[in-house]
């Protein structure tokens, strides 16, 4: 069904008070995407134009937005915070078309068959307005208003103002609303103020067109999908159903994972078959991981590319990095910008950044690699550091295929290590090393006979100087 005579209204002005963090509710993320690009991202891949309401922070969701593919989409400022029905007349000059869905800007977890089916009776029906309802009997349902039903006619009693309401229903209006455009400019202007507070609210609107005899047509939905976000604790709550649904989406194209309950996942991970996910993974930002893979327990990857095969041993951290086929990472390896060959070995305690290493390369202990790129088959000893950083600028060390860098080497930037090179262990490395050569530079080893418990008096004279003074004997 095409949808080209709506116009969706997306309410973001307010001010969170409920978060008690500097930071709007409409800003924090959940599964890697914020909460306000949820409902607007949704609304663009249906096509409806929106328009978003802003106040409280509005250069804040308006950068946010923008760092999305959202084309058709324009702002309007609520400048006083006087209710969601005075947000909703801040925004009526700016519609225009015969339906207008009013929705709140922390619904993450709405889908689009659930607006469909939602407009989809609207117009059916030729009601004046429609609304989504739920049924709950959850705590955490206690400040969403009430769905009372008298005869044919709807009523929404807001349980802020009425606490009986939460005893009279057990449905909940979930606040996403269409209205027909001219039932919205001949009343809303005309709803009063409430007593208490002073604000508009939508849900008026509801009494209104009951009031005029119009139709009214509600649609129920689970309260998992319509549940919005006050807190910090109900930001918690959605994420996990938002993580739950990723993960389950996952396993049914056949991921497995050891422990679901324990994995974090964002929204643009994308994982191929047959790959296993360890206990206490963290897998964040656009990062893929392919076919047969295993992700070792309390792994955290981001924005990566995990090729077919590979496996990424425990407490390993990986970073905007490529990890080739039959590669093997970890335990405990970082990788920051940086590529890692086919079927090559960057083992426990090794460190890369801005860094490549080639086909079947092994660097398997205690090393760190900067800036650096290391040929095929190349072999670094355990201990070994590529010196970058003169303390003003990066340099980079190049080492060819087959090299062999002895442990506890330090490769002082600018430097090549050619082809086929060995170099012996424990060298401070200044000078490039030519292909097929043998390169050693440390302090010849000096050897005293005898001398080991002269040397302990020594130092034991210097640290404890009142110890090794003559003891006068008593007369």
């Amino acid at each position: 069904m095409s949808f080209s005579n709506v116009q969706a209204v997306v309410l973001a002005a307010g001010k969170s008070a409920r978060f008690n963090t500097k930071k709007t509710k409409l800003c924090h993320i959940i599964c890697g995407q914020e909460l306000i690009a949820y409902p607007a991202k949704l609304l663009t891949k249906m096509h409806i134009p929106t328009i978003c309401v802003v106040g409280h922070q509005k250069e804040d969701i308006i950068a946010t937005l923008a760092c999305h593919d959202i084309p058709n989409i324009t702002y309007v400022e609520q400048k006083d915070a006087k209710g969601t029905g005075h947000a909703l007349l801040c925004s009526l000059p700016s519609t225009s078309a015969e339906h207008i869905l009013v929705m709140n800007g922390d619904v993450p977890l709405i889908t689009q068959e659930l607006l469909e089916t939602l407009l989809e009776k609207h117009m059916h029906e030729e009601a004046a307005a429609s609304f989504i309802i739920s049924h709950s009997f959850s705590p955490s349902s206690s400040g969403y208003g009430r769905v009372v039903k008298h005869g044919e006619s709807v009523e929404i009693v807001e349980t802020k103002y009425n606490p009986d309401a939460f005893t009279e229903s057990n449905f909940i209006n979930a606040g996403i609303y269409v209205f027909k455009k001219s039932f919205l400019d001949q009343t809303l202007t005309e709803l009063a103020p409430d007593p208490t507070s002073g604000e508009i609210f939508i849900t008026d609107l509801i009494g209104a067109a009951n009031a005029q005899g119009s139709r009214v047509c509600t649609i129920t939905a689970p309260f998992d999908t319509i549940r919005g976000v006050n807190n910090l604790k109900d930001l918690w709550a959605v994420e996990h159903i938002k993580r739950s649904e990723l993960i389950t989406h996952w396993m049914n194209h056949g991921v497995r994972f050891i422990a679901a309950q324990n994995v974090y996942l964002d929204l643009n991970v994308t994982i191929e078959n047959d790959t296993v996910i360890w206990p206490g993974c963290i897998l964040t930002g656009n990062t893929h991981i392919g076919h047969g893979c295993s992700i070792g327990a309390y792994s955290c990857i981001t924005d990566s590319t995990i090729h077919d095969g590979a496996l990424i041993q425990p407490h390993s951290v990986i970073i905007n990095s490529i990890v080739h086929q039959s590669a093997e990472v970890g335990p405990f390896a970082k990788l920051r910008s940086s590529s890692v060959g086919e079927r090559a070995i960057i083992g426990n305690f090794v460190e890369m950044n801005r860094s490549s290493a080639g086909a079947r390369t092994k660097a398997k202990h205690l090393t760190y690699m900067g800036d650096t790129c290391i040929g095929m088959q190349a072999n670094i000893g355990a201990g070994t550091i590529t010196c970058n950083f003169d303390g003003i600028s990066k340099h980079k060390t190049v080492i060819k295929d087959r090299a062999m860098i002895g442990s506890n080497n330090a490769l002082i930037a600018p430097i090549t290590i050619g082809k086929n090179a060995v170099t012996g262990a424990g060298s401070v490395l200044t000078e490039d090393v030519p292909d097929n050569a043998f390169s050693v530079s440390r302090s010849p080893q000096s050897t005293r006979d005898n001398y080991s418990e002269t040397l302990r008096h020594n130092t034991l004279a210097k640290t404890y100087p009142e110890k090794s003074e003559p003891q006068e004997q008593a007369a």
